[in-house]
């Protein structure tokens, strides 16, 4: 059975560090959601006729029941970082590739991608081909060079990444199509994470404090004070806020670039789409707190 929800992102950039972050600090949800039992327990409780369920059976089925809205919204919470992600650096490759291998030209990029995309994938039309010596079935056929616009459409680079951001005929996140009141419950959530110590449960729960150990100068381990017990939870809390800020602050950026996507028409454009976009992979310049976030 897989135990886990959320799947952290396999990246280093700046991006992947604050979405994992954030991330993080929904693992105790992740805990609490989490299905568990067999397939027979799951037979039995969702769908034996009532009348055979034990009345702590049926209450077990209620309350498995209450979690599975929770268990799909935090699915799609880290799908949809996930995506954001690949969506964010997949943007970033094409735009990069677009001024350093074509020099920033629209038109060079579309007659170029049209030849290579042609030339290693192949195409139904045999006006696409032709031989310099037709007579010669031993000539390798050639890809027909074109720049009227008909033929250039599905290899612009507008077209190429359009499947990067909202508007997409494909379904899923994209940049600009979730805004940070989409994720509010779980931002709030993440700003609190501190308020769900397992070590604070369980302390509230028997009485006693539950003490925490840390590494002293000689390498042994001691309890912390109650001063460092505050401190370290204050500096906690204080992080909490900072990846809660840069995440919201993030999906502010994301959606202005969204928005540059949508005026480009010239390499000016997605010169400055670029620019922003690389700020949001490096998590820069955003207008975010002026501490950085800390995972």
């Amino acid at each position: 059975m897989r135990h886990f929800i959320i799947e952290k992102i396999k990246a280093e950039d700046n991006l992947a560090t604050l979405f994992n972050a954030y991330l993080d600090r929904l693992s105790y949800l992740e805990i609490s959601v989490m299905p568990t039992g067999s397939m027979n327990d799951f037979r039995r409780l969702f769908t034996d006729a009532p009348a055979g369920l034990s009345k702590q059976e049926k209450k077990q089925a209620k309350h498995l029941l209450a979690f599975i809205p929770e268990f799909y919204r935090l699915q799609i919470v880290s799908n949809s970082l996930s995506e954001l992600h690949q969506k964010a650096t997949g943007a970033i490759e094409v735009l990069t590739a677009f001024f350093d291998e074509h020099g920033g030209d629209l038109m060079r990029y579309a007659i170029e991608n049209r030849l290579k995309s042609i030339d290693e994938n192949g195409s139904d039309e045999e006006s696409d081909w032709y031989r310099d010596n037709e007579a010669d079935e031993s000539e390798p056929w050639k890809v027909v060079f074109r720049d009227d616009a008909g033929s250039l459409a599905p290899y612009t680079l507008a077209n190429d990444l359009a499947s990067y951001f909202t508007g997409s005929d494909w379904r899923g996140e994209h940049i600009g199509s979730s805004q940070p009141a989409d994720f509010a419950c779980y931002t709030r959530l993440v700003e609190r994470a501190t308020d769900f110590d397992p070590f604070k449960a369980l302390a509230a729960f028997t009485g006693q404090e539950i003490p925490v150990y840390r590494q002293n100068e000689a390498g042994e381990m001691v309890p912390q004070s109650l001063g460092e017990r505050a401190e370290s939870q204050l500096n906690d809390e204080l992080k909490n806020v900072r990846v809660a800020a840069w995440f919201e602050q993030t999906l502010d950026a994301l959606t202005h670039a969204a928005a540059l996507h949508t005026f480009a028409t010239d390499a000016a454009g997605y010169r400055e789409l670029l620019a922003q976009l690389v700020r949001v992979r490096d998590c820069q310049e955003l207008a975010a707190p002026a501490q950085p976030f800390n995972s």
